[in-house]
């Protein structure tokens, strides 16, 4: 066994040995792409996840300080607003349904793994989705998983404008150190498995999809970096730092400014000292009167009780002159709170996030138009999110409808290869708004009144949409039976 697979990653590299030849390449270079970006990952979720250290410029704030619990959220919330807008509904074809794929995505929650993926994609700027055969009477005939960039490590084939093979982890031990790993090849899937011993195996089962089963979905790629970037950028990472130590000053100047600093000129030391009864013998003197005795240290509780009494009496010095109490002036917490806001307002520029949405109230919008605008750069890069996602997410339909069928990717017919990718509409209108709108289209084209695009135009779920078209069937069945009925009691003809 090479040191190699000897790592103190959470993903250890398996043993290369019993890897077929034709594929050990690919393995070492999906590992060390792996490697590469870890640090980076961690970074971004660390952010995400809202666990990033405070980044102290070493001026203003004490070391001490700096165990002050000073979290800002906005990576998160940039994150959400978009997630919550691009919703996946699901999968049509020219308008019509395909049951077997309906059911096979409701089988696997694609929903729910869709904003999963998403979310994934918008942290690190790319996630994937495997698509496999099922296993066993728990999982569905094709089973599509959902991963993150922890999870999973794929590489660009530029001649094949996609991935040419990717690895993910499906399993780990009790220690959470990856033990199964499934490597994703235009031609085979290969699992390599790890037991208590340290010992790999590998299984090679071939397919002739032609391409990996597996699928990216990607954030704002471009022809430098196909897999995307992410949402957090550093311009993003650098406002949450500053808004970070902006809280903290925020605290600290709260402090102050409910217990300001005090001073008194000319007081007894003895004032602020520790009690006699409570106050150490020194070493060495049995003599409590002796002149020689040190002074007795300053307690900060006696000062603190002196701060919050609700009086304080002071003694005359040796030449008669009473001690002079002031107050330092505390600082305005106006001007925190103005900086924050900066910092709320220079976030939302980066990431099209409305300021309302940030915890920060300043702006009021004068009328429903002035709150559209406010969002219709979001509205635009979800609309941007939902093309190139929707493409990746028709990607995974046809592989779920070849593995299905157990044909090639390349077999599938014109009606399969049509795959639509159905999402809501992200300027997510209220429903008086959109049924407004589709009445005025019904009045255009009254064929389109009661079908079934008609209730998606009116932004009705697609189980409502379901019961009304049966409802809708089950009423004309039973009108046609009463009518021949009618006919028949009448001494006519049946109809048909």
């Amino acid at each position: 066994m090479s040191d190699r697979t000897r790592n103190a990653s959470s993903t250890p590299v398996p043993d290369l040995g019993v890897i077929p030849a034709r594929y050990r390449e690919h393995v070492i270079d999906l590992f060390d792409a792996w490697a590469s970006v870890r640090g980076r990952n961690a970074a971004l979720r660390g952010y995400v996840e809202m666990k990033n250290a405070t980044k102290d410029l070493g001026i203003s704030i004490p070391p001490d300080l700096t165990r002050v619990n000073a979290v800002v959220g906005w990576a998160d919330k940039a994150m959400r607003v978009r997630v919550v807008r691009s919703r996946f509904q699901g999968f049509v074809f020219e308008g019509e349904q395909d049951r077997r794929l309906d059911a096979l995505a409701r089988r696997n929650g694609l929903v729910t793994k869709y904003s999963r993926a998403c979310r994934g994609a918008l942290t690190y700027g790319c996630s994937a989705m495997s698509v496999m055969r099922g296993v066993g009477c728990r999982q569905p005939p094709v089973m599509v998983r959902s991963l993150s960039a922890n999870q999973c490590c794929m590489l660009w084939d530029k001649d094949a404008d996609g991935i040419g093979c990717g690895v993910a982890v499906v399993g780990t031990d009790r220690r959470g150190v990856a033990s199964r790993y499934v490597l994703h090849e235009p031609d085979a899937v290969v699992t390599l498995e790890r037991d208590a011993d340290y010992q790999w195996s590998c299984l090679v089962e071939p397919h002739l999809m032609g391409r990996p089963l597996m699928v990216p979905i990607v954030h704002d790629a471009d022809d430098d970096r196909p897999l995307g970037h992410s949402v957090i950028t550093p311009e993003v990472c650098g406002i949450i730092d500053k808004a970070m130590r902006d809280v903290l000053r925020m605290e600290v100047g709260a402090e102050f400014f409910t217990a300001p600093q005090r001073y008194i000129l000319g007081a007894d030391p003895e004032l602020f000292s520790v009690p006699p009864d409570e106050a150490e013998d020194v070493a060495g003197s049995d003599d409590d009167d002796d002149d020689d005795a040190p002074p007795r240290p300053v307690d900060p509780r006696m000062m603190m009780r002196a701060y919050l009494g609700a009086f304080l009496a002071l003694t005359r010095d040796a030449d008669g002159a009473l001690p002079q109490v002031g107050q330092f002036p505390a600082g305005d917490a106006g001007n925190f709170v103005a900086v924050f806001e900066n910092d709320a307002q220079r976030f939302s520029g980066a990431t099209n996030v409305p300021l309302g949405q940030l915890g920060v109230l300043s702006n009021t919008y004068t009328s429903s138009q002035a709150l559209d605008a406010a969002n219709d750069p979001l509205v635009l890069d979800v609309e941007r999110i939902n093309q190139s996602m929707g493409e990746s997410m028709e990607e995974v339909a046809r592989l779920m409808m070849a593995v299905d069928r157990g044909i090639s990717y390349e077999d599938l017919d014109d009606r399969s290869m049509g795959v639509i990718a159905q999402f809501c509409n992200p300027a997510q209108p209220t429903i008086s708004a959109t049924a407004d709108a589709w009445t005025k289209i019904g009045a255009e084209d009254h064929s389109l009144v009661g079908t079934r695009v008609w209730y998606e135009g009116l932004g009705l779920q697609r189980a409502t949409i379901d019961r009304i078209m049966a409802a809708r069937e089950r009423a004309d069945a039973i009108g046609l039976m009463n009518e021949i009925a009618d006919q028949l009691a009448r001494g006519g003809a049946p109809i048909g």
